[in-house]
């Protein structure tokens, strides 16, 4: 059975090193274990160059904060900016079975925006769409490949669906009973 989460809440932002240093003061006080890890990246998606930081929720099903911002000057991000202010740009949900989900959105009739699925070209595993504002009152909906949290960095998780490879790699290099190697229970 798939499995859909709530992963974060992202925001778009003006000054990516200030907004840190505000939700560092805000999550300190609030939920200082959210300030332990933050994960840093920056890519392209669709043209559009980015740059996005995330206080991880050390629950791997918990909600985190993200904050990302254009990456390079004059971007249709600034024009967005400029015009609304820095606001709540999506609410991410993660999928064990991304390729299933979408499967799911479109067969409900759901306005998927994106007719082939998208990712940051710095990291192509991670896959993405979305439903837009207007289906969820305000708030575009990003639907993802779930990742899991190494150090600073998203990385595939190995029990994804898409992954099935990854997971018989891992299960074989990191479990010496042979009866493990299936990725059954001892």
């Amino acid at each position: 059975m798939t499995r859909v989460h709530i992963d974060h809440i992202a925001l778009c932002v003006k000054d990516l090193d200030q907004a840190i240093a505000d939700w560092k003061d805000i999550l300190g006080v609030l939920t200082p274990e959210m300030t332990e890890t933050i994960t840093y990246s920056r890519g392209s998606s669709d043209g559009t160059e980015m740059v996005w930081a995330t206080f991880q929720n050390p629950d791997p099903t918990g909600v985190s904060i993200q904050m990302w911002a254009p990456g390079s000057p004059d971007s249709w991000v600034h024009k967005v900016l400029a015009k609304r202010g820095e606001f709540v740009h999506h609410i991410a949900f993660l999928s064990d079975n991304f390729g299933h989900t979408m499967q799911q959105c479109r067969a409900a009739g759901l306005p998927v925006l994106l007719d082939e699925d998208s990712h940051p070209d710095t990291m192509p595993w991670l896959k993405w769409n979305f439903l837009p504002e207007s289906k969820a009152h305000g708030v575009l909906i990003e639907l993802a490949t779930r990742y899991q949290v190494g150090g600073d960095r998203w990385l595939p998780h190995p029990g994804n669906a898409e992954n099935a490879e990854l997971n018989k790699e891992w299960t074989q290099r990191f479990y010496t009973d042979p009866g493990l190697q299936g990725g059954g229970k001892p």
